[in-house]
């Protein structure tokens, strides 16, 4: 059913995210952990820029800064393929490589599907947000290939039944959460080619000694995905993401939060900085937060009680299959848990990993 994909495909030129525990590299943060935890290392390091430098604010703007990374992409990779969400992140990046005449010669779809196939529990079909991409394409003139990666009820239950081994150290937490490393393994076509998948996130924190570094989480903690180039922090065109450091920085010093807090309120979610930046929005609740439940408990954050985790479980639920996947998940979180308490908020695994920290750059002009 799926080609085991057990070791990270990188692509030449291009720095990737990644832990060290000692002297010994990894790209998934549990697999670093259980490494960590038997030579008595307690936190593994995070890497994204691993030297440490000091930036003045970018000659170029930060438009000028897309366009060049947008080049950069057409330049340097022979295929490119966009994985999009419908999200104003992979949204700028699709409109930018469309204005900018870039190579894109494929826009990636993948869908979840833990118990039944339907058109309401993800957000694709939801917001409809093939109409939105068609607008593009026909606003510039365009005809990119669409194509869709489905992962269906019968590779959750496989995945559910495998847990230890094949998913949760390549995966976001969320119980169906995934990335490019599980499309690669049900669809492995998309290995082929040279193609390099391009993945929006993830934007960069400062703190108030004017220093900016990025936390692990942003990036949905999927670094062993295959071919990936992550648009916004290519160590080859710092310009990018200094821009944003510089935004973030300025929004700062003028807000009453002393400093970002990935995913934690609209500030975490840097609505106000992709506002300032104009980022596209397309009319649907993906401009904002629309995955919030609004629902509070004693203990806050919880992800499983997320719009898009209660949608995937209520799935799971609507047949016999994805059913035996649900308890299958639950039962490996419950025990991973009591083996790993100390790595997550609250000690609590349904409130996610605490993150790990990058290296710090310096914003000079701070």
């Amino acid at each position: 059913m799926i080609n085991v994909l057990n070791s990270k495909l990188t692509l030449e030129g291009y720095q990737h995210p990644f832990y060290s525990v000692g002297d010994k590299i990894f790209y998934s943060k549990s697999q670093a952990i259980k490494f960590g935890k038997q030579i008595d290392w307690h936190w593994p390091n995070f890497h994204v820029w691993p030297k440490q430098k000091g930036f003045s604010r970018p000659k170029q703007t930060f438009d000028e800064a897309i366009k060049t990374q947008c080049d950069l992409i057409s330049d340097c990779y022979k295929k490119v393929r966009l994985f999009y969400s419908g999200g104003r992140d992979s949204g700028l990046i699709l409109d930018s490589m469309l204005r900018h005449n870039s190579r894109l010669d494929e826009i990636a779809i993948y869908r979840r599907y833990p118990g039944v196939v339907n058109n309401t529990c993800n957000e694709f079909d939801r917001f409809n947000i093939i109409k939105i991409i068609n607008r593009l394409l026909e606003k510039y003139n365009k005809k990119i290939p669409i194509v869709f990666y489905d992962i269906n009820p019968e590779h959750f239950n496989f995945y559910s039944k495998n847990l230890d081994q094949l998913f949760f150290d390549y995966t976001a937490i969320e119980f169906f959460g995934h990335g490019i490393h599980t499309v690669a393994e049900c669809y492995p076509k998309i290995l082929e080619n040279n193609f390099v998948n391009i993945l929006g996130h993830a934007f960069p924190d400062v703190n108030d000694k004017n220093e900016f570094y990025w936390v692990d989480t942003a990036f949905n903690l999927t670094h062993n995905d295959p071919f990936t180039l992550n648009f916004f922090v290519d160590e080859r065109n710092t310009d990018l993401a200094v821009n944003i450091a510089y935004e973030v920085h300025e929004y700062q010093k003028n807000s009453k939060q002393e400093y970002f807090q990935y995913g934690n309120g609209p500030d975490g979610s840097y609505f106000s900085i992709k506002e300032k930046l104009d980022f596209p929005k397309n009319g649907t609740p993906l401009d904002e937060d629309w995955t919030s439940s609004k629902v509070q408990t004693n203990v806050p954050e919880r992800w499983i009680l997320s719009k898009k985790d209660i949608l995937y479980m209520a799935n799971a639920l609507e047949s016999d299959i994805g059913t035996e996947t649900l308890h299958n998940f639950t039962e490996f979180y419950e025990n991973y848990e009591k083996n790993n308490a100390q790595y997550f908020h609250q000690n609590s695994i349904y409130t996610y990993w605490i993150g790990s920290v990058s290296e710090t750059h310096q914003l000079i002009d701070g």
